[in-house]
């Protein structure tokens, strides 16, 4: 929810900037030699079409950022669901060995869908050992 207010927020301030700049275009052009009338309204509708297209890409760009992060997290369930039945029809006496062969294939799992700036910051979170 607070990934859409920013989203959100940052059309706002997008809308308003591009508002200020045809204000401010507007003026320029209004006391440059008598500008013809096509010239404010076409450069107006130009920064408008815009600022319009620059917030239409950004709203596509979220939306499919969370379609892709579903697909992620479906991905991830069933893979660890397909690992724990695996697991769940070993047999007693290879028990321990294929619940800690499974750790290892979820522990992948999870870092192969892992971002890769998450990955970053633990890595530079770890200490060093000499």
């Amino acid at each position: 929810m607070a990934r859409r207010r920013k989203v959100l927020a940052a059309a706002a301030l997008w809308g308003a900037c591009a508002w200020f700049l045809c204000l401010d275009v507007d003026f320029l052009l209004a006391h440059l030699r008598n500008a013809p009338q096509w010239l404010l309204q076409g450069s107006r509708a130009l920064f408008m079409g815009a600022s319009v297209a620059v917030g239409y890409v950004v709203y596509r760009k979220y939306l499919i950022e969370l379609k892709s992060r579903s697909q992620k997290y479906a991905e991830i369930r069933e893979q660890i669901r397909r690992l724990l039945a695996e697991l769940l029809t070993t047999p007693d006496e290879d028990l321990i060995r294929q619940l800690q062969r499974t750790i290892k294939r979820i522990e992948q799992v999870l870092k192969k869908y892992e971002p890769e700036d998450t990955r970053s910051e633990g890595e530079r979170k770890r200490p060093k050992v000499a």
